[in-house]
């Protein structure tokens, strides 16, 4: 399932300070983006900051500058206006080139980091390849509850081999900038173990990136939120602004599903009709839901609320990413959700609804 996920890490630099001159030039195959801009963003705290910006011309632009330190930077374009084109590269010292095509997929290389970097971007765009394959291959044809759990099932399949590819990239060029940035950038898709397992081979310096460091601190509530763990209590404003604890709700039915979305979150919206069918046919003494919004207005969570029609509890404290909600449960993507049983016990985390759907028709858990 696609995710919009946290992205919070600011510049993301490993490297000693050079202030030598970098110069990129680039080429474009699609002649609409002739007369468009084309920048070069930054990602600091949460927020875009443009480097520098050029206009296309003849399929051709370039930007030339001070290198302080090799960094992550993103170079995109905006066209049409809802098409945000975005690819990561490493601005440092030395003649880059960058090569976009008609589908937005950018070649940067010319420099040692960059050239890296690409092979990794490279294996990603094989790997997103296959699984579009797969997608539209199936999207049509999954009906059944026996092919929507097959479907489930290659899902997850594919979020493993992801993951795998990611980890590798990431252990093979640990402690460097591109394998620093491939953890920060991929990390949500990984299992507690498989992150444990490339943080201690991080040295000093990488630990003290602000981004990994986040990082680690979430993998230690991870830890505490994992299967089979109690569940950590929530207790924020309802939609009338009263409060809504989780415990409110849990051992009143077999299982409660917290659902961690957003109003903004377009694979929350895609993922919400499923939902909704699923909790129409369970809702009861069997299944309850407690959504957690990760909206930052009342305006946007309450209208999403109505005009979707989700009729179990919501709650949100509107602090997007910085809801206490999604902190206690170290939620960094969404939709995100985690199944409780009568117990408290979690169960499972980011299941199918076929696999949670197995779990309802079986035996409840005795209280």
């Amino acid at each position: 399932m696609k995710k919009i996920i946290l992205i919070l890490f600011s510049a993301l630099c490993l490297s000693s300070f050079t202030t030598k001159s970098f110069l990129v030039k680039g080429s474009v195959d699609n002649e609409a983006l002739n007369g468009k801009t084309i920048f070069i963003k930054e990602r600091v705290n949460g927020s875009w900051e443009l480097v520098d910006s050029a206009v296309i011309a003849n399929g051709r632009f370039a930007f030339k500058g001070m290198a302080d330190t090799a960094k992550i930077v993103y170079l995109g374009y905006e066209y049409p206006k809802t098409n945000n084109v975005r690819q990561a590269f490493v601005l440092e010292s030395g003649e880059i080139t960058a090569e976009v095509d008609t589908a937005g997929f950018m070649v940067i290389a010319g420099t040692p980091q960059n050239d890296l970097l690409q092979t990794y971007q490279y294996i990603k765009k094989v790997f997103n390849k296959k699984a579009e394959a797969f997608y539209n291959a199936s999207k049509d044809n999954v009906i059944t509850p026996e092919q929507k759990l097959s479907f489930a099932t290659e899902e997850e399949n594919l979020t493993r081999q992801e993951a795998a590819i990611d980890k590798k990239f990431a252990t093979d060029n640990i402690n460097t900038l591109i394998g620093t940035y491939v953890f920060t950038s991929s990390f949500y898709n990984w299992t507690t173990k498989d992150k444990e397992a490339v943080i201690a081979l991080f040295n000093a310096e990488t630990r003290n990136v602000k981004r990994v460091k986040e990082i680690i601190a979430d993998v230690e509530i991870e830890k505490k939120v994992s299967v089979g763990n109690e569940y950590v209590e929530l207790k924020l404003p309802g939609l009338d602004g009263n409060p809504i604890a989780l415990s409110d709700l849990v051992g009143k039915t077999d299982y409660v599903l917290i659902d961690f979305w957003a109003s903004w979150c377009g694979p929350c919206m895609r993922f919400l009709p499923e939902l909704k069918a699923f909790y129409a046919k369970y809702q009861g003494p069997k299944f309850a839901i407690l959504g957690v919004s990760l909206d930052k207005t009342k305006e946007s969570w309450v209208g999403a609320v109505a005009s979707h029609q989700m009729t179990w509890k919501q709650v949100s404290d509107l602090k997007g990413w910085k809801s206490e909600g999604s902190r206690a449960y170290a939620v960094n993507s969404i939709p995100c959700t985690v199944l409780i049983d009568k117990r408290g016990r979690i169960v499972g985390r980011n299941m199918s609804l076929p696999e949670i759907e197995k779990l309802l028709i079986q035996k409840a858990p005795k209280k």
